[in-house]
């Protein structure tokens, strides 16, 4: 077979994982072709390495033998693997070009971007979803936070699972019970961004409890600033949490009259080593001035919330190591991240990063960074910062909580 094979999709997400000590991939899917996460393990791994859209079966066979050390795989058994990996829609084949273009097409004629949670991850009938982020709410988490009445300007948030991260939500939400906000900018990570740096809906948002117009005169003025780091498509939206938890606890306080500015923001960390800060990749500045603008248009109205987590360790995220045995060192490169961002100190949050080499999986890494570019130094205060603990795979999870000062 001299026809080139096609490569991998760029639009999943591949974590490194193991699967009973044994190396393997899980693979997840936003865009929906792939229902359910699938566990690559074995030889595959080998033939997935090797696909990279120019290589045909004899490079593949050879390239084989070489790491394998001169063991043979025939051609039969390469294709039956290839044609697996095809029907399970992981390759970039016109297969699926096809059901991608319709499935972003169809999900670009609608005006609404609707909950994708809810049912799932929080209660679908509005008065349920009330008494639910009720629970969230209380005095003595309130009077804990030492920031009064103060007026906030920006706020950090966790975007793990409601209940998991339940004790963060609660102290970061409760710093924003006297705003009144007309405008917010939504920062989040974009989990299927992968290879892109962000992307931004000009679809108002729904939830339960309502429908929140997002500013289009905004996000079409961003989009044509960033033109080179924009995505065209916002098809990222449609299943992403980051945003959709922030925007719960959001309407539970202000009801649904404030205007969204909604930003997914994908992976900086294949630039950690060409640039300092994010204004520093071609085609951000242009796309953060504008964004500037649109923060301090209506300063005193517009509020910045940013949904993120922090330190994913242990073999569901790659490690061969138990997290039990990476958290002690994930705290420590957590803790400096977290004094960087309160000291409004992006160059020290950068070179953190840049000296972990992304060991730790900061899956808010770039959103933090493009805040700090905003935030030009205003120093914040650290809310609360937990770890959650998965025992069945022996990884865990780190949130926080983080408010800065409008003045």
């Amino acid at each position: 077979m001299e026809k080139d094979i096609p490569r991998l999709r760029t639009d999943i997400e591949i974590i490194p994982t193991y699967y009973q000590e044994e190396r393997a991939l899980l693979v997840k899917d936003s865009l929906g072709l792939i229902k359910e996460a699938i566990l690559l393990k074995g030889e595959v791994l080998d033939i997935i390495s090797l696909i990279n859209g120019e290589r045909n079966i004899r490079d593949i066979q050879l390239e084989l033998i070489r790491l394998k050390g001169g063991v043979f795989m025939s051609s039969e058994a390469i294709c039956e693997i290839l044609s697996e990996l095809d029907s399970a829609f992981l390759m970039d084949s016109e297969d699926y070009r096809q059901k991608k273009n319709k499935i972003i097409e169809e999900y670009s004629n609608l005006r609404v971007r609707s909950a994708c949670l809810a049912g799932r991850s929080y209660p679908e009938a509005p008065e349920q979803l009330k008494a639910y982020l009720d629970s969230f709410f209380c005095p003595e988490e309130e009077a804990s936070s030492g920031l009064g009445d103060k007026e906030i300007r920006a706020l950090v948030a966790p975007h793990i699972d409601l209940n998991i991260g339940k004790k963060i939500y609660s102290k970061a939400y409760q710093v924003l019970k006297n705003l009144f906000p007309k405008k917010i900018v939504l920062l989040g990570t974009g989990h299927s961004l992968q290879g892109a740096f962000i992307s931004m809906s000009e679809k108002d948002f729904e939830t339960p409890l309502g429908r929140v117009k997002t500013d289009k005169k905004w996000v079409r003025k961003l989009k044509e600033a960033g033109e080179k780091v924009v995505l065209p498509s916002d098809i990222a939206h449609r299943s992403e949490h980051s945003l959709e938890f922030q925007l719960l606890f959001l309407q539970y306080l202000f009801g649904s009259e404030f205007s969204i500015i909604p930003i997914l923001c994908g992976p900086f960390h294949q630039v950690l080593n060409k640039a300092s800060r994010p204004s520093e990749i071609q085609g951000m500045n242009d796309f953060l001035n504008v964004l500037r603008l649109c923060v301090e248009e209506q300063a005193k109205d517009t509020l910045i919330v940013v949904g993120v987590d922090f330190s994913h360790i242990g073999p569901k995220f790659g490690h061969r190591e138990k997290a039990s045995f990476l958290l002690f060192e994930a705290k420590e490169h957590d803790k400096i991240l977290l004094d960087a961002i309160c000291n409004g100190n992006l160059e020290n949050f950068w070179a953190e990063s840049r000296k972990a080499n992304n060991k730790y999986n900061v899956c808010g890494f770039s959103a933090l960074a493009c805040l700090l570019e905003l935030l030009s130094g205003k120093k914040g205060h650290l809310l609360g910062y937990d770890f959650w603990q998965e025992e069945p795979t022996q990884s865990a999870v780190s949130f926080a909580a983080i408010a800065f000062e409008a003045n």
